[in-house]
């Protein structure tokens, strides 16, 4: 039997002074448990909305995206039946009132709220308040609620991270007993790696709504653009021992491109919660730990859109009954506090209708005024040589509604050549402003140095790409109209009777041509020199990296080798050469030594145990979604009865403590005996202090004993020398194996750990270096970018036949730092090429 005293009935979630319509099934009747007493699973949430649609004329039901493992994320819009039957013509009203140059009168207006739970799927109270919250606005009789359907139309995302959401509730479920037992100790409230938290490639989509890497975030950001909402909630939940947080947060962390009006609002809202909150007797806390400095968050993103975007933080007790500092706590209670901050936001929207509108409307319009005083008037962005991550670029900017114009002249800015065939311009006299802004500008100046997230964020860093700002567009040509993103397609180049085919390694997508090829089970060749071929009226350069396929003593006759890498140029973007001779008019012949037979990669990393699932899903993301190359995730404890012999390549992230003397050897004499071992991040640390190759480590920066604080400052003194994210710049070394493809000496990664390695004084062992004056962007203070200065960023190991490659930075931070993820894909190519 179920401990009756975590069990509740309806009432103790839901307003008792209102009446409720019997036709709407509630969802005691429909889960036939009452809320709290199991965690619901993904499936029986999506069943009961889909239930909701079909029960009330106040709502619609449609699917918006699907997760990487095929599950729907939906929404349930309510409405009042009235306006349910001319939705699409209120959604129209709703766009345009906000749009500059519009001059719609408020009244009619409807106001759009859009209330979304559990992009964290451990935060389970989350989802499980989702559809109370759907039975109230379906079920609810009377005047108010009539009034609130009237005014506004309500979106209802109830669970972000489907995924997640059901690895969580099948754990906590699994370890539930029937007898009550809230000792923190037990299983249920420790969840094996690598957790509920994150999506399918364990990354946190609390942090890809800029970056826009996932379906999940693609998803909802192209609706949150279609409905425009002006406000958005994001339920989550924190430490077990923590009562209730809602914002406003950290008043000195707010994002300075955030208008002030935002916050006022805020604020107003915010005394709505509180006064809900009072009512059942809940404690919660605002303006402390939590801020709105990273536009890529739930409740951020909105911030930098014109909406209310307000952070919902519940004591998370990750199971039915939960012994903590505040007492015993169950999950209905954390479902509790989140439905009535739910129904505390609804009341906000209905009274502060008019504030509200206004605030997104003046949003839009001081955004052009903005624009018209700022001394950048465009960016100017691309690559002739990676067209794909030039597109790819693009393809972020239109889903995040800014215009993109095609370059029409060549011109320099900045020292910089930009051509009319392969760069883009971005005006900054548009709605978006304070978003462009964001995503291209450095950051130099802040007002506070702690940050609960990155403290920068400039996209053309991330991909690598020419960029500059432009003070004017007098000599500028731009296309009529604003451009969408092109899927790139490579072409063959072809001549009678070729002795085989070349292509060059500038493409993002080279490693996904390589590898298909390499699959097929034909010869491939790299080149580590310099070279031409005859072309057109003029000689093809190919540089170092660029890869040769021969014609003769393939598995392929010369016509289905055509066909098949014409097949390959068209899906990667990547333009493939037929060459006629073997003889080249300058730099090496293509039967030189100096072109380096390839192996086809085969790639093995290990997860659970002390792995960081973080970086091996960053890592395993980009392989399996990018690349199309598949990676082997190896329990770490496994270690000792897999045939290492079997694997090309080893990935190492994290630190494996588990592994003891006889594991550790086993790897070592795989190294030598021609392995290529990637240490990564964490695990360069770990190889270190296993004897795995030479790195050394800078001491960290030390409290400055001379700057008086106050106790109650003590954390801000933690924080002066942590890097939080930020950019910089390094010197790589373009003919070296690892830097292949590169054609600018200069490269931007994103550091965000304070570990700094020494150098190891040997010739060719460091070939991507922290510049002399490194810092780029974000914060980080000055004694810890004299500690990166010439740094090593990457550094190679000789170990027996073998390489150990340490990368001491992140080279695929959140799936959106294209820049450096050639950098990573050269190691497995070229690793054991390395001399």
């Amino acid at each position: 039997m179920i401990f009756s005293q975590a069990q509740e009935n309806l009432s103790y979630f839901l307003p008792d002074d209102v009446s409720y319509n019997s036709a709407i099934p509630t969802p005691e009747e429909f889960f036939g448990q009452k809320m709290g007493e199991w965690h619901l699973t993904h499936d029986q949430v999506l069943f009961y909305i889909k239930t909701i649609a079909k029960s009330t004329n106040r709502a619609i039901f449609y699917e918006y995206a699907r997760s990487y493992e095929n599950r729907p994320l939906v929404h349930l819009v309510f409405s009042s039946p009235e306006n349910q039957e001319k939705l699409d013509e209120l959604k129209q009203i709703h766009y345009n009132f906000s749009e500059p140059g519009e001059n719609i009168p408020k009244d009619g207006v409807p106001l759009v709220v859009s209330l979304t739970y559990g992009v964290h799927g451990n935060e389970s109270s989350a989802t499980n308040a989702s559809v109370l919250t759907a039975y109230y606005l379906a079920a609810a009789e009377g005047e108010k609620i009539d009034e609130l359907l009237q005014k506004n139309i309500v979106i209802i995302d109830p669970c972000l991270n489907p995924d997640g959401f059901t690895r969580h509730s099948m754990w906590a479920n699994m370890h539930q007993s029937a007898t009550p037992n809230g000792d923190s100790n037990s299983r249920q409230f420790q969840e094996v790696w690598p957790g509920g938290r994150t999506n399918h490639y364990w990354f946190d989509l609390n942090r890809d709504y800029l970056l826009l890497v996932h379906p999940e975030s693609k998803g909802r950001v192209e609706k949150f653009h279609e409905w425009k909402p002006n406000i958005v909630t994001d339920h989550h939940e924190m430490g077990a021992n923590s009562t209730f947080f809602f914002q406003p947060g950290v008043p000195s962390r707010n994002n300075p491109l955030t208008p002030e009006k935002n916050y006022e609002l805020t604020h107003k809202i915010g005394e709505y919660h509180a006064q809900f909150l009072d009512k059942i007797g809940s404690t919660y806390f605002t303006e402390e730990q939590f801020d709105d400095y990273y536009y890529g968050k739930g409740s951020s993103y909105p911030d930098a859109n014109g909406s209310i975007g307000i952070l919902f933080e519940q004591g998370g007790f990750r199971g039915r009954y939960r012994n903590t500092q505040n007492g015993t706590k169950t999950l209905a209670y954390g479902i509790r506090n989140q439905v009535t901050t739910s129904l505390s936001t609804l009341e906000a929207a209905l009274n502060l209708h008019d504030e509200l509108l206004g605030m997104q409307k003046e949003f839009y319009n001081s955004a052009l005024d903005l624009a018209s005083k700022s001394n950048t008037k465009a960016y100017v962005f691309g690559s002739s040589t990676d067209r794909v991550k030039t597109q790819m670029f693009v393809d972020l900017l239109n889903r995040h509604q800014i215009d993109v114009y095609q370059n029409q002249s060549d011109f320099e800015a900045d020292g910089q050549n930009f051509d009319s065939e392969s760069s883009f311009i971005v005006p900054v006299n548009q709605k978006q402003y304070r978003l462009i802004k964001s995503m291209f500008e450095e950051v130099h100046e802040f007002t506070d140095t702690t940050f609960y997230d990155v403290s920068t964020w400039t996209f053309p860093h991330a991909y690598n790409l020419n960029y500059a700002q432009l003070t004017n567009l007098k000599n500028v040509k731009l296309s009529d109209e604003p451009v969408a993103a092109q899927k790139v397609s490579g072409k063959l180049i072809e001549i009678n009777n070729p002795v085989g085919y070349l292509f060059r390694w500038n493409e993002y997508s080279t490693a996904e041509a390589l590898y298909k090829i390499q699959n097929a089970d034909l010869r491939t060749y790299v080149a580590t020199k310099e070279f031409t071929t005859p072309g057109n009226g003029a000689d093809e350069k190919f540089s170092y990296g660029s890869i040769f396929i021969p014609l003769q003593d393939q598995n392929m006759s010369g016509t289905q080798l055509k066909l098949f890498l014409e097949k390959i140029a068209q899906t990667t973007g990547v333009d493939i050469y037929a060459v006629s001779s073997g003889l080249t008019p300058t730099g090496i012949d293509l039967g030189s030594n100096s072109f380096a037979r390839l192996t086809k990669p085969k790639i093995l990393t290990f997860a659970g145990g002390n792995a960081s699932s973080r970086d091996v899903g960053e890592i395993w993301h980009l392989f399996d979604q990018h690349y199309h190359i598949p990676v082997t995730l190896a329990e770490s404890s496994s270690l000792k009865r897999i045939k290492l012999s079997n694997y090309t390549t080893i990935v190492l992230s994290g630190n494996f403590s588990e592994w003891g003397t006889g594991e550790i050897n086993k790897l070592k004499t795989w190294v030598s005996e021609g392995g290529t071992l990637i240490a990564y991040k964490n695990a360069t640390t770990w190889a270190a202090k296993n004897n795995i190759g030479n790195s050394t480590f800078k001491k960290t920066v030390s409290s400055d004993s001379t700057r008086y604080l106050t106790y109650a400052e003590r954390r801000k003194e933690q924080s002066l020398n942590n890097i939080s994210g930020a950019i910089f710049e390094t010197n790589i070394d373009i003919t070296h194996p690892l830097c292949y493809g590169y054609s600018d000496k200069k490269l931007a990664i994103f550091k965000s750990n304070t570990t700094v390695a020494n150098s190891l004084e040997k010739k060719y062992t460091e070939p991507v270096k922290f510049s002399e004056s490194p810092y780029l962007s974000g914060w980080v203070s000055k004694e810890n970018i004299n500690r990166l200065k010439n740094a090593p960023v990457v550094t190679v190991h000789n170990i027996g036949r073998g390489k150990l490659i340490s990368y001491h930075d992140n080279m695929t931070f959140r799936g959106t730092w294209l820049g450096t993820n050639k950098l990573f894909s050269n190691s497995v190519f070229f690793g054991d090429l390395i001399r």
